[in-house]
């Protein structure tokens, strides 16, 4: 019985964890078909829901670029230097975007 109640308890947990992974990873993809749509706040918005849990340059670099279509130019900024922050080594063709 508690080799039961174990199995069970681990099989909530790793379906949370997945659900919790997709989540990201589906904002993500929101986020890129928005900024691919030219729609920047939209796009802004899921990226940074996206980035709150996983520090992905691309996620910024779109960010900033999001941004500075809006003439946001702080912010704009701002995330592109958290870009070079995150990944020194960024180059913009790794952005699976454009």
């Amino acid at each position: 019985m508690k080799r039961l109640f174990v199995f069970f308890v681990l099989s909530l947990f790793l379906l949370s964890a997945a659900s919790i992974l997709y989540a990201e990873q589906d904002d993500y993809q929101k986020g890129l078909t928005y900024y691919q749509k030219h729609q920047y706040k939209a796009a802004i918005k899921h990226l940074k829901a996206y980035t709150k849990n996983t520090p992905d340059p691309r996620a910024y670099y779109l960010i900033g670029y999001a941004s500075y279509r809006i003439k946001d130019y702080a912010t704009a900024k701002k995330y592109f230097s958290d870009v070079y922050l995150i990944d020194p080594e960024f180059k913009v063709s790794s952005i699976d975007a454009e």
